[in-house]
Order: C-alpha cells, then structure tokens, then sequence
C-alpha cells in the first residue's frame, strides 16, 4: 500500500516542483527581460483594424505602428484595410498632414473559364497551380491562363479569394488588399487596381497573336484596337499583342466593353461565388469542371 501511495506521490511532487521552477523562470525572465512599450506605438496600433494583414509591407499592425512612433516611417496611408478613414486618424495623432490614400483592390486578369477553354493534356500531378504550372505551363489550352486549383484562394485569409468555372475571381468587398493571392499565383495573373464599382479590365493576359489566342481560349484578347479606337480619353493601349488600360486615365465609360469582339474586357467589381457553400471558397465537384479533375 505504501509502495503504491509513494508511487502516485513522488511523480506528483516532482511534477509540482519542476512546474514551481519553470513559474519563476518566467517570471524573472518577464522582469528583467521586458520591453516597454512605446505609448504612442500602442495607441496607433489600436487604431489600425488589426487585420495584420501585411497590406502595409510590414509584418503586422504591431510593427507598423512602430516605425510610425519612432519616425521611421511618414507615410500614414499604408493600411490598405483601414483606407483613408484610418490614415486620417493616424495622421490626427502624429500631429502631420493625412496621406491620401486611393483604395485598391485585388483582380483576376484572365476568363478562361471551362467552356472558353479546353485541355491539352491530362494532368494528374500534385493540384496546385505552382506544381502544375512547371509542367510545360500547365494543362489548360492557355499557357496564360488561371489554372483554377486555387493557390490563390487557400493564401486568402479574407474569404475574398473563390473558384467559379474554373478560374480564380475575387469578392471585392472582402478584399482588403494584403497582396498575399498576388505573391500566390505562378502566372502572375492577380495585380492590385484601384478600386471602383465600373472597374474597367482587359480581363485577360494572353499574349499570343490573334490566331493563336482565339484557339486557346474563346476570350481572349485579340488586339484588334477596336478598344483603342473607342477610347475617348486614350487609356487604353496596345502592348504584346494585348490591350493594357490605364487606370489612372480610365474614366469607367464603358464604351471599350461595347466594341470588344471577344469580351475580353470586364467592367465592374465582383461579390462571392454563385455556387452553395461560398464560405470555403471552393465550389462543389460538378462546377469545378475540368480543370480541376487532374487532382
């Protein structure tokens, strides 16, 4: 009977004088190893939304609160999720003029979706666009184009990243502009654009000659300059066999949308997915379509 009680006693005498030991390690530690913080750094960061999204190019809200407070930073307009309101308060509290800030948000710059396009192989690789696209470019009939697995969405912390037809698409209201989905695609296909509901794209990023583009995707842009002709403001250009809008002289008319043969101008911001099931970002089996069936 005593062997058993000491058996039970001793572990938990150890246990309890190891836990009292690491207690005053942590203690001491906290003490004498402390770093205070910057009262002002504390009361920017408690302004910023707390996304910590990285939109700023700094690691958190923490961090970029920081190098506010020490003057290491002046630009107040960094917090690609607070906007304006939040560089405005900033600025109140430093006691400098507000920057301005202009809104962006993320976007797809391709429609190829599985009806506009086709396969040229059978992929059954790992289903990540960064593994299928070292394989000749990927399967889908456009080199180009999204390849729909979703590296984009799974790098979204917002829910503003979806697969819908088998190409990436963006819900701009929970967009907050971090930039992560951008780093994320292996064909460069997302960018940052100032956000406006009559966003005016060339939706695409072939840059074929018309011939070749038609073939691998129904849409694609075929630099015909109609849009370029249409233009009233000459936003709109023509680089490497496709047409480029520039958004800082786009005036969102819509004119170049009515003349494109192909469609391959989008105008307009987009919400979540059409399918069930949108809090995944990803749709069921039967929409995905073929692009998604080499996993």
């Amino acid at each position: 009977m005593l062997l058993e009680v000491n058996a039970i006693l001793i572990p938990a005498v150890v246990g309890a004088g190891i836990a009292l030991v690491c207690g005053i390690i942590i203690i001491l530690v906290f003490r004498f190893f402390s770093v205070e913080v910057d009262p002002l750094a504390e009361t920017l960061e408690n302004i910023f939304p707390g996304a910590n999204c990285g939109g700023c190019g700094y690691s958190g809200c923490a961090a970029y609160a920081a190098v506010l407070a020490d003057g290491t930073e002046k630009n107040t307009g960094l917090c690609t999720a607070g906007g304006q309101e939040v560089a405005s308060a900033i600025a109140a509290e430093l006691g400098v003029a507000a920057e301005t800030v202009v809104p962006v948000v993320a976007n797809v710059f391709c429609q190829g979706t599985c009806e506009k396009t086709h396969e040229r192989y059978l992929y059954t690789g790992t289903p990540h666009c960064a593994s299928a696209t070292g394989l000749f470019s990927g399967p889908n009939s456009c080199t180009y184009g999204c390849l729909g697995f979703g590296d984009c969405v799974a790098a979204c912390e917002f829910n503003a990243l979806y697969i819908e037809d088998g190409i990436a698409k963006v819900n701009h209201n929970n967009c907050v502009a971090c930039g992560k989905c951008v780093t994320a695609c292996p064909k460069h296909l997302i960018r940052l654009i100032p956000k406006h509901e009559l966003a005016t794209n060339v939706t695409c990023s072939n840059h074929w000659p018309a011939r070749v583009a038609m073939k691998a995707c129904k849409s694609a842009c075929i630099a015909c300059r109609r849009c370029v002709k249409e233009c009233p403001v000459g936003a709109i250009t023509i680089e490497n066999n496709l047409a480029v809008i520039d958004q800082m002289k786009c005036i969102h008319c819509g004119k170049c949308v009515g003349v494109c043969p192909t469609k391959a101008i989008h105008q307009g911001l987009l919400d979540g997915p059409k399918f069930d099931g949108s809090d995944t970002g990803t749709p069921p089996a039967s929409e995905k379509g073929k692009k998604a069936e080499a996993s």
